[in-house]
């Protein structure tokens, strides 16, 4: 089946948003996702429906098919093991390779992303931390992270798993120096939404905005494998 990279936009977003949200995906949020009118997005609906990708009830919302699900699967294949090749073979930052991604995945065949994964060793993750489905679209399980929130004062440990889709959240961790490999020691966690963390590397404190820790994945010194 030929897709569109916007058709391919589209069921990503949906993917994401039902993933989120644990229910079916209103066309307002996929609007407001994209940037485009309703009207763009029911006509968009209507087409990956006709396609069976998705299920979609106008005025009830949408889901993917089982095969939807599987197109989604193997962009996000090929987008995380591409941020891997650009990080560990291009030299790109963990902050740069997630729009460059965005921009190729559309176009890594099977045989490419076979190849491309062989030559990076197979990885389970990408460079940010990410489980990379396998050749047959299966998605890991979860990976063993620990949520930075739940860290307690005293406990040191080692940044597995960042977030990088939001640009302004990727900029802040960067410029706190926060990335993946940093290890961290948690110095306090007031009552008020927020956790004070030391960098080993850097020798300074950083305060983190709970919703940001929540999102940042963790393994304890003790039981990283390296």
């Amino acid at each position: 089946m030929d897709l569109s990279p916007i058709a391919e936009d589209y069921l990503t977003v949906i993917y994401r948003l039902e993933s989120e949200h644990g229910r079916p995906v209103r066309t307002a949020e996929i609007g407001d996702e994209i940037g485009v009118t309703a009207p763009s997005v029911t006509s968009m609906l209507d087409n990956l429906n006709e396609e069976g990708l998705v299920d979609y009830t106008p005025y009830e919302g949408v889901e993917l098919t089982e095969e939807g699900e599987l197109v989604v699967r193997r962009l996000i294949r090929n987008h995380r093991l591409l941020e891997t090749f650009l990080t560990d073979h291009l030299g790109y930052d963990w902050t740069e390779v997630h729009e460059e991604a965005d921009r190729l995945e559309h176009h890594v065949s099977d045989e490419l992303a076979r190849r491309l994964s062989a030559f990076l060793g197979d990885p389970a993750t990408d460079s940010h931390g990410d489980p990379i489905p396998n050749a047959d679209l299966t998605m890991p399980e979860e990976t063993p992270y620990t949520p930075l929130s739940e860290c307690e004062a005293g406990e040191t440990v080692v940044v597995e798993q960042v977030p990088h889709r939001d640009p302004d959240v990727r900029e802040f961790l960067s410029d706190a120096g926060v990335g993946p490999g940093t290890r961290i020691t948690i110095d306090d966690v007031p009552p008020v939404d927020l956790l004070i963390v030391e960098l080993e590397s850097e020798g300074h404190t950083v305060t983190l905005p709970i919703r940001v820790a929540r999102r940042i994945g963790t393994r304890s010194v003790d039981d990283r494998v390296y």
